[in-house]
């Protein structure tokens, strides 16, 4: 059974299509038809608008800005040689991990002997 599509949906597939450059199938409803002529015409004769230069300056100096990956990940792994490095940090991660386990498995046992689970 074929899935009918609104025309709105099937205006913007249309239009989708001629922007990528790729065929378009001219749609059967008049209403239509003349919608997607009317979007070819547009796209064959406006140019693409340019970046200015302010715009391009702009972006240059923001991208220059931002710190290089291999910055942002000697940071962090500095960052993380501190916290490992302490020990108290490192002993209530443990405390807290010996938790988590110690409950998964309590509620395991609850659910596993009260035959909540699926046959």
């Amino acid at each position: 059974m074929p899935i009918l599509h609104t025309r709105a949906v099937r205006l913007d597939r249309a239009v989708d299509a001629l922007l990528a450059g790729r065929s378009v199938a001219l749609p059967v409803d008049p209403g239509l038809r003349r919608l997607v002529d009317l979007a070819a015409a547009l796209h064959e004769t406006l140019l693409p608008v340019p970046a200015g230069s302010r715009l391009e300056a702009r972006l240059a100096a923001r991208l220059a800005g931002r710190p290089a990956l291999g910055e942002g990940l000697r940071a962090l792994g500095e960052r993380a040689r501190r916290e490992l490095l302490s020990r108290e940090r490192l002993l209530v991660a443990g405390a807290v991990s010996s938790a988590a386990v110690g409950v998964g498995v309590t509620a395991y046992a609850v659910w596993h002997r009260s035959g909540l689970r699926r046959s």
